[in-house]
C-alpha cells in the first residue's frame, strides 16, 4: 500500500486524501516521522481536511509530541464545527466526494450535462477541491464548453501552477478553442516543467501542424 500510495503522489495524483491515506500506511509499519509529513503534506492542499487533522494528533500523541497533539486536537474540534455550508465540515467533505462520486457515474454513462451539475454542487461545498475542478473540466471539454472549462483549469493551477494533467487539459482547451498562443505558452511551460513527459511533444506537434497548415 505504502509503495502504491508513494507512487502516486510521485506521479501527480498528489491528493490530499492521498497523502493522508499514505500517512495512515506510514505510521501503520513504525514510520512515524514520514507519518507525520505526509499529514503535513495533506493538511497543506487542504487546510480544512479534518481526518488529516485528527490522524495528525494520534500520531504526535502517540510520540510523545503532546504539545502538538493537543493543539492538532483542538484544530480538528475547531473545524468539526459547522462552516459556511451549514454542514460539519467531515459532512461537508462527504458530500462533496459524494456529488463528485455521482458526476463521475454520469460521465462515464455519457450523461454529461447531469455529470457537470453534480460537480458545480461538489464545488459549491468545497471550492477547493483541485481535483474536483480538473474532473468539472474534463466533463465541460467533453461538453465542447472550452472557454468554461479553461477558467476551471486556470482556477486549478492558481493553485498547483505545476500540476501536469491540468496542464496538458488547459492547453488542449486552449487549443480547441482556437486559442493557439495560449496553447503554446501553456504547453511550453509543461515541456520546461516536466521534461520527461512524453504527451507533452505529442501535444506540440499538433499545434505545429495546425500552425502549418494556416
Amino acid at each position: 500500500a505504502v509503495l502504491l500510495l508513494r507512487e502516486a503522489v510521485v506521479e501527480g495524483m498528489a491528493y490530499a486524501d492521498a497523502h493522508n491515506l499514505l500517512g495512515l500506511s506510514l505510521a501503520l509499519i513504525g514510520r512515524q516521522a514520514d507519518a507525520v509529513s505526509s499529514f503535513d503534506a495533506a493538511i497543506a492542499l487542504n487546510p480544512r481536511y479534518v481526518e488529516a487533522h485528527l490522524n495528525r494528533a494520534v500520531l504526535l500523541n502517540d510520540m510523545g509530541r503532546s504539545d502538538e497533539a493537543r493543539e492538532a486536537f483542538a484544530t480538528a474540534e475547531h473545524l468539526g464545527k459547522p462552516d459556511e455550508t451549514g454542514f460539519p465540515v467531515m459532512v461537508a467533505n462527504r458530500l462533496a466526494n459524494a456529488h463528485a462520486g455521482l458526476a463521475a457515474d454520469y460521465r462515464a454513462a455519457g450523461a454529461l450535462d447531469e455529470a457537470i451539475a453534480q460537480y458545480e454542487r461538489a464545488l459549491e461545498l468545497r471550492p477547493g477541491y483541485a481535483d474536483i475542478r480538473l474532473a468539472l473540466a474534463r466533463a465541460l471539454t467533453e461538453r465542447g464548453r472550452h472557454g468554461d472549462a479553461g477558467r476551471q483549469l486556470d482556477e486549478v493551477l492558481r493553485v498547483r501552477p505545476e500540476w501536469l494533467d491540468a496542464m496538458l487539459l488547459r492547453g488542449l482547451t486552449a487549443y480547441l478553442d482556437g486559442d493557439l498562443a495560449t496553447a503554446d505558452t501553456v504547453w511550453t511551460a509543461a515541456a520546461e516543467r516536466h521534461p520527461e513527459e512524453p504527451r507533452i511533444e505529442i501535444y506540440r506537434a499538433m499545434l505545429a501542424r495546425r500552425r502549418a497548415a494556416g
